[in-house]
């Protein structure tokens, strides 16, 4: 169920030089994967207090997704009515139900959806396995099929619970019948998104902290299942500590996190989070506590508004070309429009921050030519900074040189 071509393609970099013929994505689809995490149910925040604000930020960002909170022992005055308004600014929402010690049964989570005119999803109680509950895994996993339940009577997508540790997945066992997508909560560190890992290798010869490492956890629970990662993102500062990285950093890391999540077959990604908050170490939104950008809001939304395209339905065709010259480490991500243009984002897959010396690692440019064949043509190149900003240079021509960096460059190609 995920898409092998990227992958087989980035595989392919490795060995110095590649020809493909590469189906792509539909861009679209890429743009619809983008999602961020919210918190309108904290009343004493910007969500709550200026929800008009934060939902133009939002739109902004040309994302249409945002997970948050499904209320249940108390509801906000005005919490209805910014899920109202999410609804009419066509954005939608994913609602992380609340945990078994609630007791809540499928008939009660029923009453609350219709409250909510944005669901298209409900989840499962997030990083449950952190409670001091001793038995958590069998009270979890009785209380999923009330979720489910839930789901299904409201005909909602329903995605399963979230986990922090990777022996939670064994404790659970196989929950697959209770969830439409598994959960995958995945963070860096501080390190680079495509990273090999930094920890102990699993069964599978994969190194703890790697995109491999937590899919074979994925496939424990839920094998099979197609992955939605419902957390995910970095803390970025001025000053960075322990686990942190600079601004720049972060709008670097950014896009390249949501398309290399793409070629690795993550369904959606869902940011964290939109905005600084007080139940969060201070880095994590994409806006600061005054609600201004990052550079990382800046780079995915310059990304976003570059890929956006219509949502009808059409078959994506294949590209032929050849990538020759230094390939090692290049990866690459391949979309097409409803209009028949390609768009191929390519970027140097390396470490640009050194997390445990808290220091910048700059990557050295690679010279490598692309050529593409069937009579068509590069047309122009965007090319992205550390501020999320872009330049672009117009092109004509089925062969171009690059100097390929550990920012991501954005190609249309018709």
């Amino acid at each position: 169920m995920r898409r092998t071509l990227p992958l087989a393609l980035s595989t392919l970099l490795l060995a110095g030089a590649a020809t493909a013929q590469q189906r792509a994505s539909r861009s679209y689809d890429f743009v619809n994967s983008i999602g961020v995490n919210t918190h309108f149910t904290y009343t004493n925040t910007a969500y709550y207090q200026q929800p008009a604000t934060l939902i133009n930020a939002i739109q902004n960002l040309h994302v249409r997704h945002v997970r948050d909170g499904l209320a249940y022992s108390w509801v906000a005055p005005n919490l209805y009515a910014i899920h109202a308004q999410l609804a009419q600014a066509g954005i939608l929402a994913d609602l992380v139900t609340p945990n078994p010690q609630s007791g809540a049964t499928a008939a009660q989570l029923d009453a609350l959806l219709p409250n909510y005119p944005d669901v298209e999803a409900i989840e499962g109680p997030n990083e449950y396995d952190q409670t001091n509950n001793a038995n958590w895994a069998v009270d979890l996993k009785a209380y999923l099929p009330t979720v489910w339940q839930a789901g299904e009577n409201a005909h909602l997508t329903v995605i399963g619970p979230s986990f922090t540790q990777p022996a939670s997945y064994s404790a659970i066992g196989v929950i697959s019948g209770y969830m439409n997508f598994n959960n995958l909560h995945a963070y860096w560190g501080g390190r680079n998104p495509e990273t090999w890992g930094w920890g102990g290798l699993d069964a599978q010869g994969h190194a703890y902290g790697s995109f491999e490492y937590d899919l074979d956890k994925e496939n424990i629970d839920g094998p099979g299942v197609p992955v939605i990662m419902t957390e995910s993102g970095y803390v970025a500062s001025h000053t960075p500590t322990q686990g942190e990285i600079w601004e720049g950093t972060e709008a670097v890391y950014a896009p390249r996190l949501l398309l290399h999540a793409w070629n690795e077959g993550i369904t959606r990604t869902y940011l964290y989070e939109l905005m600084d908050d007080p139940s969060s170490t201070t880095g994590y939104g994409l806006l600061r506590y005054d609600l201004s950008p990052r550079p990382a809001y800046a780079a995915i939304a310059n990304l976003t508004k570059l890929l956006a395209d219509g949502s009808s339905t059409f078959a994506p065709e294949t590209l032929n070309y050849s990538l020759t010259g230094n390939t090692t480490g290049v990866e690459t991500t391949l979309l097409e429009k409803q209009d028949g243009s390609f768009w191929l984002a390519i970027w140097l897959k390396g470490s640009v921050y050194d997390v445990n010396a808290l220091k910048p690692t700059p990557i050295d440019p690679q010279a490598v030519q692309l050529s593409i064949s069937g009579g068509k043509n590069v047309r122009c190149i965007w090319s992205f900074d550390q501020s999320g900003n872009t330049s672009s240079t117009s092109v004509n021509s089925a062969t171009v040189n690059l100097s390929v960096s550990s920012t991501i460059q954005l190609l249309k190609i018709s």
